[in-house]
């Protein structure tokens, strides 16, 4: 007993460490996402994308230029058409011009014809005055009781009845013709100034101002498919050079 009491303590030896075991993977735990796959991806995609897009803009440019060459096509056939359009209004012009001037002549006539017919009227009313008192004075005519000259008078009466009313007749034909004469030099305005229009309309039409707006057309037109073309083009360019330089750093690491 004493012995146990009195004996110094000594320490157990250490036992052994036990090896580190790594612990075991969580099946439910979620993984770290594989960034170099995404990358790679990511730059395929972008090279895609930029492969279209070029494609795209270069059937832009293509449409650009047929488009342009329709243009010009059509703005030719307008031109021509249009130099045709402007020698076929001088044409009318001119008839036009002719026109009037014929009817304005024609106007003098009527008014001369006007005179003519209204002192034709008062003729006749004269002759007619003149015919029956001829009449009158070879029936007074008698000879032991005998008129020699009355088949005579009675001739003379006859033509005096065939021209009676005469007179009236050609007054309303010299009025119908100052009617006409009034309406002939509004006719002969009137054509002179359309004569006059389609001129300064073909003169117009000789001014290129029809190519003009043509030209206006087509350069909004060209516009508009450049800068579809640019913004198709631009954006595939760009992601073209992104996925190259995504995949060029990737393939290095």
């Amino acid at each position: 007993m004493t012995d146990d009491l009195t004996r110094s303590f000594d320490q157990p030896p250490a036992s052994p460490a036990a090896p580190a075991v790594p612990p075991a993977p969580d099946p439910g735990g979620s993984r770290a996402p594989d960034l170099r796959t995404g990358l790679g991806r990511l730059s395929r995609g972008l090279i895609i994308y930029g492969i279209v897009g070029l494609i795209v803009a270069c059937l832009g440019l293509a449409a650009l230029a047929f488009v342009n060459s329709r243009i010009d096509a059509a703005a030719e056939r307008v031109e021509a058409s249009v130099d045709q359009l402007a020698t076929t209004l001088d044409r009318t012009a001119t008839a036009l011009h002719d026109a009037s001037t014929t009817a304005q002549t024609f106007t003098v006539t009527i008014d001369r014809t006007e005179e003519s017919v209204s002192a034709a009227a008062d003729t006749i009313i004269g002759v007619r005055t003149s015919l029956e008192s001829l009449e009158g004075v070879l029936r007074t005519v008698n000879i032991l009781g005998l008129t020699p000259l009355g088949p005579a008078s009675d001739a003379v009466g006859t033509i005096a009845d065939a021209i009676e009313g005469l007179d009236s007749r050609l007054t309303g034909i010299a009025d119908s013709l100052a009617a006409n004469q009034g309406a002939l030099d509004a006719n002969a305005s009137s054509l002179g100034q359309l004569g006059d229009s389609l001129e300064a309309t073909a003169d117009r039409l000789r001014s290129g101002i029809v190519e003009e707006s043509l030209a206006d057309v087509n350069l909004v037109i060209l516009t508009m498919l450049l800068v579809l073309t640019a913004w198709t083009m631009v954006p595939a360019l760009g992601a073209l050079a992104l996925g190259w330089w995504l995949r060029r750093n990737l393939g290095r690491r």
